[in-house]
């Protein structure tokens, strides 16, 4: 029998029917218009799934959909009674081009919120309602995906709009129907390559689905998403391009939280260039940091800090994945990269700021060679170069902001874990500064490191600042924590310091 046969009246008068009215009144508490608005969604269905003529079909079709965009209750109507109807279209009416269209555009219209200003945001949701109806049967995700495969652009765009929009209220049972399709990912991953409108809407679909989902992640990399999303990161302009750029971090760093095995597959296929390619930025660029380009930085520097994290807490292996990935990004010269973001670039966001510092903290915490690279840099440009650990060490006590100041701290706190070397190397510079009678406080860029710590922890209300020296006295706390020389010396200095004062006096 065909299936356009399926008599509607008799399966809307009866369960349809009542379904309908008893949750839609309930909800909306209008049955007059309800009954109204359930007669035209009934009837436009009816040419639908009876109608003979293609062109009357497909006005039916226009009808249905403008009346469900525009109407909850009619939203509600349609989820009684619409969905048998508009599957069978997708089933059966392929080769009619302009219904499918109608068809998923009208099943999106049915899955799309309609505000009001009016009602109880407690009252039952139809969008929400529809998107659990859909989503129940493997069967229509499969039938769906196999529509992202037709070569009518609109009917490829409009399906993955649709599943976009099964997400909102249906995530873990589509998470769960994908995994059981054969190729569901695959076909997904292909939008990828698709026209950029398409790709576009796939980025947010695959992002969504890649959330809490370790299962998918495997498969999403497996497909060669990391390959794809740095091809797309590049073609768009790396930090310079726009919010796809942003969208394609998002779903990296979904692929990588808490995954020491795709990190290890990011780090073995790709290699950590095409990161670093989009954390570089021009020196002097004061007026370059638009809000996208500062949203694209930070999304970068995100992925810099969960390859930092490694795998999971408490997972075996973790410390080794994340030395690997320490080892390798500053192989890269990454930490060059995050000075200038971090430390040279005082124009820049305080948020960018303050990321880029947390991620030289986690570079070098606990790695001989990091720390020792770090030790050993130089920021500015000629003539006013200064060691790195200097110029933190000024952001730590003229800052104005505090989570700046914290970020710089959490930078001394990792040179110095397990670090006698470098413990001793700074507290070896602490002493008097000719020029300490005179000099404003805070570090200078002529001034030894330690003069400028000394400077500041010496520091009074008259000639000084309490709270530098208050921000003094936690980046000391870092140089003497579990190291005896350390002590010994700092001890010895504010003996004799308080000695001079005294004399003095």
């Amino acid at each position: 029998m065909d299936s356009r046969s399926i008599n509607l009246r008799g399966f809307a008068g009866s369960a349809g029917k009542n379904i309908m009215q008893g949750i839609g009144g309930f909800v909306f508490g209008n049955e007059a218009s309800e009954s109204k608005e359930d007669s035209y969604v009934e009837r436009f269905l009816d040419r639908i799934s009876n109608g003979t003529m293609p062109d009357d079909r497909r006005s039916a079709m226009t009808e249905l959909q403008s009346l469900v965009a525009e109407s909850r209750s009619a939203q509600m109507s349609f989820g009684a009674m619409g969905f048998p109807v508009l599957l069978n279209v997708l089933k059966e009416d392929r080769e009619d081009v302009e219904l499918v269209r109608g068809a998923l555009e009208t099943l999106v219209s049915a899955l799309t919120p309609i505000e009001t200003s009016q009602g109880l945001k407690t009252e039952v949701q139809p969008a929400s309602m529809n998107s659990d109806l859909l989503s129940r049967e493997t069967d229509n995700i499969s039938l769906l995906l196999s529509l992202l495969t037709e070569e009518d652009f609109y009917v490829r765009y409009y399906t993955i709009q649709l599943l976009t929009a099964l997400l909102t209220n249906s995530l873990k049972r589509l998470q769960e129907a994908i995994l059981l399709i054969p190729r569901g990912i695959t076909v997904l991953m292909d939008m990828l390559m698709d026209r950029e409108v398409i790709r576009n809407e796939a980025l947010l679909l695959l992002t969504y689905l890649t959330r809490d989902a370790e299962e998918i992640q495997k498969i999403v990399v497996f497909e060669g998403a990391f390959e794809k999303l740095f091809s797309i990161i590049g073609e768009e302009g790396f930090s310079d391009g726009g919010v796809v750029v942003q969208d394609c971090l998002e779903l990296l760093n979904n692929l990588i939280r808490n995954n020491a095995s795709n990190q290890m597959l990011l780090k073995e296929t790709m290699g950590f260039d095409p990161l670093i390619s989009i954390l570089k930025i021009r020196r002097g660029s004061a007026f370059n940091f638009t809000q996208q380009k500062t949203v694209n930085l930070l999304g970068a520097l995100h992925t810099v800090e969960l390859l930092l994290m490694g795998g999971p807490p408490g997972e075996t292996g973790k410390d080794t994945s994340k030395i690997t990935n320490q080892t390798a990004l500053a192989q890269r010269n990454i930490l060059d990269h995050l000075l200038l973001l971090g430390v040279e670039s005082q124009w820049a966001p305080v948020a960018l700021r303050c990321t880029a510092l947390r991620c030289i903290g986690s570079l070098v915490l606990r790695n001989p060679q990091n720390l020792d690279s770090l030790a050993s840099k130089q920021v500015g440009e000629e003539p006013h170069v200064q060691p790195a650990l200097n110029a933190i060490l000024a952001i730590i006590l003229r800052t104005s902001v505090a989570q700046e100041f914290v970020a710089a701290d959490y930078v001394f706190k990792c040179f110095c874990e397990t670090n006698p070397n470098g413990q001793a190397l700074l507290a070896s510079t602490i002493a008097p500064h000719p020029s300490q009678g005179t000099a404003t406080h805070g570090a200078s860029s002529d001034m030894p490191f330690g003069s400028a710590l000394l400077q500041a922890l010496v520091s009074s209300d008259v000639n000084g600042d309490m709270e530098a020296c208050c921000r003094a006295s936690s980046v000391l706390t870092h140089i003497i924590k579990d190291n005896l020389q350390c002590k010994d010396r700092v001890c010895s200095l504010a003996t004799f310091h308080c000695l001079n004062f005294t004399c003095t006096k």
